[in-house]
């Protein structure tokens, strides 16, 4: 009825001034009517169809994160987060948080680098006895009390479907969208970048002061100061430029990688334009 009545308000004001003009008109209501033509129905259709097709897929490039690298704090019962990538672009991400009493398991789908649907569940750890007779939880084992499924367009959620009661304990995720733009962020970071990274694991000695290192660990920098740890920071590497920032902090340092091979490491700090070089040493 709204299509139909917009079309007609359209047409009732048209007068074309020459075959040309009317032509391109009628080629934009022509777009207009099928843009307005698919409906939520149609959507979920196409949205069901994409899911499908990336669980089909059999050749995914893997890339996973470290705890440190996706979580601010540690998980009580570990944490995995893995992204499958076909054809350089990002497809899904599967995460798993071990909380105090439940993992808790989100899938992430994506299409043309944009959110379509999230699987949320939560699962509670079953009750066992041990040796002595007392009831513990095995962590081992987990059956799923709570799922929800979010269907997402530009953006915006437009379908929700829920099964069972969330678990009082666990706070239960909404910001989905924000949440998978960041870890796709982190993970298009580190596949995109994979070769420098590969080259920056491990330990690297400052040729100045020996007592002063950096360590890689995937994509957190350590960093030991006569000695002694120090810090560690989160990085990324944009155009050849290795950020470095704390976890909540809105601080960060920027150096331009000027060389990285087996041996040598150097860096030049783009606020002070200091050079520092760095020996591998493991």
């Amino acid at each position: 009825m709204y299509k139909s009545s917009f079309i007609y308000i359209l047409i009732k004001n048209w007068t074309p001034l020459n075959m040309k003009q009317g032509l391109i008109i009628t080629f934009l209501l022509y777009n207009i009517s099928l843009a307005l033509g698919q409906g939520k129905a149609d959507i979920l259709v196409d949205i069901n169809d994409q899911i499908e097709i990336i669980d089909s897929y059999t050749e995914f490039e893997t890339f996973f994160l470290d705890p440190e690298e996706f979580l601010d704090k540690m998980a009580d019962h570990g944490a995995e987060l893995n992204g499958y990538y076909e054809h350089e672009r990002l497809k899904k991400i599967v995460r798993k948080v071990g909380t105090r009493t439940a993992d808790v398991e989100t899938t992430f789908y994506f299409w043309n680098d944009r959110l379509i649907h999230v699987n949320y569940k939560q699962r509670p750890y079953v009750e066992a006895k041990n040796e002595s007779g007392q009831r513990i939880l095995d962590y081992s084992n987990a059956y799923t009390k709570y799922e929800s499924n979010h269907y997402f367009n530009e953006d915006k959620e437009i379908e929700k479907k829920i099964k069972g009661q969330p678990l009082s304990e666990v706070a239960t995720e909404k910001d989905f969208v924000k949440y998978a733009n960041k870890m796709k962020s982190l993970l298009d970071n580190k596949f995109y970048n994979r070769d420098i990274y590969e080259a920056l694991q491990g330990k690297w000695l400052f040729i100045q002061n020996t007592e002063d290192y950096l360590m890689f660990e995937g994509t957190i920098r350590f960093n030991f100061y006569n000695g002694k740890f120090a810090n560690r920071l989160k990085t990324k590497i944009d155009d050849n430029i290795l950020i470095c920032f704390f976890p909540m902090d809105d601080r960060n340092y920027r150096y331009e990688i000027k060389e990285v091979t087996e041996n040598v490491l150097t860096l030049i700090d783009l606020s002070s334009k200091e050079e520092f070089v760095y020996a591998k040493v493991e």
